[in-house]
Order: C-alpha cells, then structure tokens, then sequence
C-alpha cells in the first residue's frame, strides 16, 4: 500500500486545483453493508465511499476518453499504470487526516466563500427552482479546511519589503540622498515612482516568498540590512528598495498565496511532506488510523457509465 509514503500533491496538479469541491464526504453516508476500508479517530471509510470518490474525481474524465474512442480495457490499463485508484485513495486518506487536524486545532471555514463556490458551480433550473446545495456545501468546506491546513503547514524564507521603480540609477541615488535626509518614502514614490499599482503605506506590503520578485531583488532583499534603504538594477528599471521584515521560515497565509508562489511545489515537499508523514504516522501508531489489509485499490471497479 502506497498511502505511507507517497502524497498527491494538492499544488501543481490542474485537477485538484480545479476541482477543489471534490473532497471525500462523511464516511456513514455509505451503504450500511459496504465493507469499512479505513478510520480515521471515529470516522469510517467504506468501499462505497471509495467507490463514491473515484466517481467524482475521474468519473467526468472516463466519460471523455470514452467519446474520444478508448475502450474500457484501454482505459482500465491507463489507469493501472497511472495507479489512479492508488492516488485517490491517498487522497482520501490525507483530506480525512487534514480535516480531523482542522477540527482538533480550531481552524474554521469561510461561510461566504463557501457559498461563492458552491453557487457560482450550481445554478438554478426553470425545471428546478429551488437548489439542494447541501452535500456540495460539505464538499467544499472540506476542501477549505485541508487547503487551509496545508497553508499553515508550508512554509518558506519570505520578505516585506517597500518597493520604488525609479528610471535610472541617477534618479535612484537622489531619491536615497532624500531619504537619508529624512525624506518619505511614499510621497517620494508618488512623486518619482514608476509603479503606479505599488502599495502606498506599510499596512498594504503583503508578505512574499523567495522566488517571486525577479532575481536581482531576490537576491538582495533576502540579505541586506533590515530598515536600510538601498537600490538594485532589474530589466525594468532600478528599484529603491527597503526591507522592512524578514523571516526565515514563515507560513503561508492562505492556500491561494501557496498555490500562486514560484517555488510553490519546493516549499510544499521541504515543509508541508515532512509534516504530513509525521501527521500520519503518529495516527497509525496511536491507534487513530487504521486501514484494512485486505484493502486493495485496484479491486474496486472503475466508475464507467452505466
């Protein structure tokens, strides 16, 4: 069983990033008789969840490679080689194990990104008014809080920094002499600033990872002297530049900030895998995951229209 050391990696794959509503729902809504393939604290897992979960998440995809001309046994050794069935049920493993983490650590859902999701995928019909949106409501809170978990446990060297394009290195140097001389560093900006959408106070510089200004400031932003001003010459110009804060390692405040970072997939393996393995582990040793052993992926058909 792969569940131990391979993770499907939420970031860079376009499938998970695009459906991000197809986290795996309550364990007992399956059928009563439906063989348990794993718990997690004191949810289940059956076969017919499993089997539930591979149909949202490949169903729509069999149902195109069958329109383009692929038989079922062609498809079926895709995803034998692919080991498709192997991926989702770690997939499953770790939204339940990251879920269970949220509820234990206090970390809530978004209600009104909520509904924004789940209303811009579900519309209504002239046939069918009134909209039953409760199990895509569960569905995308669910993949809230893994998402969220994941922020929180990714983490990489990140910057504050003022930022000032200015159009040469002359211009640059005066705008140091003034500010050396107690000049503002915004109202400088706004008078000699080439960047019209930079940010005009401290309160709007966000922080950022290493990796996602252009390499001469990366390089420089990421060593000079805190509350410095300096300059640095770019492709676009030269930049009056001021490190406010920085941090070594640092959080990432929310999935989407991950998700849009350069070094995104690196952060992710040298924080966020560690993370998860301990997580994971430790359920298995104290007795809070357990999966069956006769347990095979594979054996579980895959969702082909009926």
């Amino acid at each position: 069983m792969r569940y131990a050391g391979v993770l499907v990696l939420l970031l860079l794959l376009p499938v998970l990033v695009a459906c991000q509503s197809t986290a795996q729902g309550q364990a007992d809504l399956g059928a009563p008789e439906s063989p348990v393939i794993m718990r997690v604290g004191g949810q289940q897992f059956t076969v017919a969840d499993f089997s539930q979960r591979l149909t949202r998440d490949i169903g729509p995809a069999i149902e195109g490679l069958l329109a383009q001309g692929q038989t079922p046994a062609e498809i079926e050794q895709l995803a034998v080689e692919a080991e498709i069935r192997a991926q989702i049920f770690d997939q499953m493993l770790q939204d339940a194990l990251l879920s269970r983490y949220a509820r234990q650590h206090g970390i809530g859902v978004d209600a009104s990104a909520i509904d924004a999701e789940v209303f811009s995928l579900i519309q209504p019909t002239e046939g069918s008014p009134f909209l039953v949106t409760t199990d895509a409501r569960l569905r995308s809170a669910q993949s809230q809080l893994s998402f969220e978990v994941v922020a929180r446990q990714t983490q990489a060297p990140m910057v504050r920094t003022r930022l000032m394009l200015v159009p040469d290195e002359a211009q640059a140097e005066e705008v140091l002499a003034l500010l050396a001389a107690g000049g503002d560093f915004y109202a400088l900006a706004g008078e000699r600033g080439l960047d019209i959408g930079a940010p005009m106070n401290d309160a709007a510089i966000t922080w950022v990872p290493t990796g996602n200004f252009p390499p001469e400031i990366d390089s420089v932003v990421f060593s000079a002297p805190l509350q410095t001003p300096g300059k640095v010459s770019t492709t676009s110009g030269v930049y009056v530049f001021e490190v406010l804060e920085r941090a070594e390692q640092r959080p990432f405040d929310s999935f989407e900030m991950l998700r849009s970072s350069q070094n995104a997939q690196v952060f992710y393996e040298q924080s966020f895998a560690p993370w998860y393995e301990a997580l994971l582990l430790d359920a298995q040793a104290s007795g809070d995951l357990q999966i069956a052993e006769n347990f095979d992926p594979n054996m579980v058909p895959l969702p082909f229209p009926q």
